[in-house]
């Protein structure tokens, strides 16, 4: 049984990208236990529900992306190897821009409030160079 390398051994960009988006994975739970629900109630329904719905979106993409950042920490402490790694599901790394809804209304991302539009952008930055991170992977064959 191998012990796990301190993080220097770790390739310092995924590390980095990992502590990040598990940053902002508790930023996004600390609004949610926190200002939320006060902030929620000012908002008209439509609103409330975009709110939700986008919560729950970045909420699920973030989780994707500590997946697949999770294996490549583990391929790197070589507790697994790469084939294996290959053999299992990492999230859903896909391309977003496909989805129908990616492109969302302007307007109706302004009536959110700051906090949260804040936690969009960085959730859709950190998804966005994840998502990159594992294109540039399957292209080197890692």
């Amino acid at each position: 049984m191998s012990s796990m390398p301190d993080a220097l051994s770790i390739n310092p960009f995924v590390e980095k990208t990992y502590q990040d988006t598990y940053a902002l994975l508790v930023s996004i739970r600390d609004y949610i236990s926190g200002s939320m629900q006060e902030e929620a109630e000012g908002l008209e329904a439509p609103d409330q529900l975009r709110l939700t719905r986008e919560l729950s979106c970045m909420t699920r993409d973030l989780t994707d992306a500590m997946a697949w950042l999770m294996l490549q920490k583990a391929i790197e402490a070589g507790e697994l190897s790469q084939e294996d790694a290959n053999a299992e599901p990492a999230g859903n790394l896909g391309d977003k821009t496909e989805e129908p809804d990616v492109v969302e209304d302007a307007e109706g991302l302004m009536r959110l409030p700051i906090t949260v539009r804040s936690l969009i952008d960085r959730s859709r930055r950190t998804c966005a160079l994840v998502r990159q991170l594992a294109t540039d992977s399957r292209k080197s064959g890692n």
